[in-house]
């Protein structure tokens, strides 16, 4: 199973993306796999999961985590 989440946030998504690195690159539970990329002005997730909950479980977390790292980057301004 594979999702893919594009997300325009201009000139803010390289810092969501080195967020993100950070976490993409950390050893958790084997759930399934996350691939960042930076296209443009947009973060692209791609998540990878044997399973509907891994897929589930994987995709809530990245995303929160993108809308927490933009949060405060608004917030800082």
């Amino acid at each position: 199973m594979r999702g893919e989440y594009k997300l325009c946030l201009g000139s803010d998504s390289i810092h969501v993306y080195n967020s993100l690195q950070a976490e993409v690159k950390s050893k958790g539970p084997d759930k399934g796999r996350v691939e960042l990329r930076l296209e443009d002005d947009c973060v692209v997730i791609i998540v990878e999961s044997d399973s509907p909950s891994g897929l589930r479980a994987l995709t809530n977390s990245f995303l929160l985590l993108a809308h927490s790292a933009y949060s405060a980057i608004k917030y800082s301004e």
